[in-house]
């Protein structure tokens, strides 16, 4: 083991062995712990996976609740497509571990570095990517958490599948339905969670979040991922960022949802139909996306970061159709 670089977890390197998996490469670390490429000493054929580790005494118990969703839940008995497994957790050397598939790029690190379209994808491939993230935020609201930090850095692709996407990163989530499984009552308050650029109006007014404030997060990440911005992406204040999302409603409708496809604003304004108890229906949403392929004649595949992607000659998207109000 090397000196330590985030505070109470020992630094692990090549060739250190954690129970049965030897370290291969250090993949980054975080405030609280690190991400690690490992390999089964058990198999012969040695496949590779990642192995996240967090402090003992992190104040947040990320790990945990990892390990509650992906391990303890009903997503494995719901083939859940979109999350990943994990093979096993424990306590090592004085930290916290799981070991779990290992995942490619995330969509963040894909946006920033597209070669089709400067710091968005093609809108195509937005679309599709979007129906993909939405199947994954589904498949969790359908087992009872809500994750309530949706964002670009949370979905990453698969490593021997660059059409497939994973929804990362579940040391947030909470448990929506009560053991009856019915919508828990919501709190007179709750803390803020998440990322601010890209949290729900209801997180920054400490509102109790709900399936329809993941869904929200979800569109703001969606609208990026299309034109590349949000109009708050320079703003730091939690309040003036929750004043620019509801001016989004209104004088700001056209900024947002600039280099869009018109069938944006019409989910933006079912999302923000949705009452803390109602359960959204996502096959609307997922109408919509495929409306929008449809109305601008694009096509899902291949994705941006696809060699027959890049290799394409680099035409403009089609204009979005004319962005309209309010739908009827």
């Amino acid at each position: 083991m090397a000196a330590q670089t985030v505070p109470g977890l020992p630094t692990l390197i090549v060739n250190d062995i954690i129970a049965n998996w030897k370290i291969e490469e250090k993949l980054g670390e975080g405030g609280f712990g690190a991400v690690y490429k490992v390999s089964d000493t058990t198999s012969p054929k040695h496949p590779i996976y990642a192995l996240k580790t967090e402090r003992v005494n992190a104040p947040t118990k990320v790990l945990k609740m990892e390990v509650v969703v992906l391990r303890f839940s009903a997503l494995k008995k719901a083939r859940a497509t979109h999350c990943c497994d994990i093979l096993d957790s424990g306590r090592a050397l004085g930290f916290n571990f799981i070991i779990m598939t290992l995942v490619g790029t995330s969509l963040m690190e894909l946006r920033k570095t597209n070669k089709i379209k400067e710091k968005a994808f093609s809108m195509g491939c937005a679309i599709s990517v979007g129906i993909q993230c939405l199947e994954a935020v589904q498949e969790l609201h359908n087992v009872g958490y809500l994750h309530r930090d949706l964002k670009p850095a949370n979905f990453c692709i698969c490593v021997d599948n660059v059409r497939k996407i994973y929804l990362l990163d579940f040391g947030m989530c909470r448990r929506y339905i009560d053991s009856e499984n019915a919508v828990r009552r919501p709190r007179w308050a709750s803390g803020f969670r998440g990322t601010q650029r890209y949290a729900a109006i209801s997180c920054h007014i400490s509102r109790e979040m709900a399936r329809k404030d993941d869904l929200e997060s979800w569109l703001y990440q969606q609208i990026e991922l299309t034109s590349g911005e949000l109009p708050w992406k320079n703003l730091e204040d939690t309040v003036a960022i929750c004043n620019a999302k509801e001016k989004s409603r209104t004088s700001g409708l056209k900024e947002l949802f600039a280099g869009c496809p018109k069938e944006y604003i019409h989910i933006m304004f079912y999302i923000d139909s949705l009452r803390y108890y109602d359960k959204p229906n996502y096959a609307v949403i997922r109408g919509l996306l495929r409306d929008a392929l449809d109305s601008n004649a694009l096509s899902e595949y291949p994705y941006d970061w696809e060699p027959a992607a890049a290799s394409k000659a680099k035409t403009p998207d089609k204009p979005p159709a004319e962005q309209n109000a309010k739908p009827q």
